[in-house]
C-alpha cells in the first residue's frame, strides 16, 4: 500500500512543479507580449534564423562542460545549485530541485547539454539579462539575442502569451502568410507532434526551445539528421 502511494506521489508532484513553473513562464510571456514587440512576420524567417541560433547557442557548450564537473555530461542538482549560485540566481534548495526535474526533459536523470541551454534561456526570460552576463560579459550581448529571438518565435505561433502553443496555431501561422497551396495537413501535424513532447496536445516554451534546439542541429549524442523542421 505504502509502495504504491510513493509511486502515486511522484507523478503528482512532477505535474505539481511543471505547472507551477509553466505558470512562472507565463508571466513572464504575457509581460514579454504586452511590450508589442514583433521579431516575426513568417514562418520562413524563423526557419532562415536556425543557423544564428545554433551559433550563438555552441558558445554555451564550454559553460556546460565547466559545471559538470564530473564530466559524465551531465549537470546533476548538486552541480545546478553551483551554476546557478555563480550565476546570481536566487532560489531555495527546492526551487532549484525543481528547475532540475523541469528541465529534465527526457527523464535522464540529468540536464544534458540541450537541456542546459534550455535552462539558460528559461532563466533569461525569468530573471533579465543579468544571467548571461554571468555566463560571459563577452558573449552576452549575442546570447541575449539569441535568446529574445527563440522567446519572440515562441510568442509567433503562441499569439495569446499563455504558454500553450496548439496544432491549431502552427496550421495558421504555417499558411497565413502563403499566397501558394496549403501546407498539407499531415505536414502540420507531424511537426506540431515533434514539439508536442509529453503528447498532451499542447506546447509549453521549454518543449517549443527543445525542438528549435533539435532543428537547429545542436546535437549532442545520437544523429537527428532525420528530424521534421519547419
Amino acid at each position: 500500500m505504502g509502495g504504491t502511494a510513493s509511486r502515486l506521489a511522484a507523478p503528482m508532484k512532477q505535474r505539481r512543479v511543471e505547472r507551477d513553473l509553466d505558470n512562472k513562464v507565463v508571466e513572464a510571456l504575457r509581460e514579454r507580449a504586452r511590450k508589442g514587440k514583433k521579431t516575426f512576420k513568417s514562418v520562413n524567417s524563423i526557419t532562415m534564423r536556425l543557423p544564428r541560433f545554433k551559433d550563438g547557442l555552441r558558445d554555451i557548450r564550454d559553460v556546460f562542460d565547466h559545471y559538470d564537473g564530473d564530466s559524465n555530461g551531465t549537470i546533476d542538482k548538486e552541480e545546478l545549485r553551483t551554476c546557478l549560485r555563480q550565476l546570481q540566481v536566487q532560489m531555495s534548495e527546492k526551487e532549484v530541485d525543481d528547475v532540475h526535474r523541469y528541465c529534465d526533459i527526457d527523464n535522464r536523470k540529468g540536464i544534458q547539454f540541450q537541456e542546459f541551454a534550455i535552462l539558460l534561456c528559461l532563466m533569461y526570460l525569468l530573471f533579465g539579462p543579468n544571467v548571461t552576463r554571468q555566463v560571459s560579459e563577452f558573449e552576452s550581448a549575442k546570447l541575449n539575442y539569441v535568446f529574445d529571438e527563440l522567446i519572440d518565435a515562441f510568442l509567433f505561433f503562441n499569439k495569446e502569451a499563455d504558454g500553450k502553443m496548439r496544432r491549431r496555431d502552427v496550421t495558421q501561422r504555417m499558411n497565413e502568410a502563403s499566397h501558394q497551396e496549403r501546407t498539407p495537413t499531415h505536414i502540420t501535424t507531424q511537426l506540431f507532434k515533434d514539439m508536442d513532447l509529453d503528447g498532451n496536445g499542447k506546447v509549453n516554451l521549454k518543449e517549443f526551445l527543445f525542438a528549435m534546439i533539435r532543428w537547429a542541429g545542436l546535437e549532442t549524442d545520437e544523429d537527428d539528421s532525420n528530424e521534421t523542421s519547419p
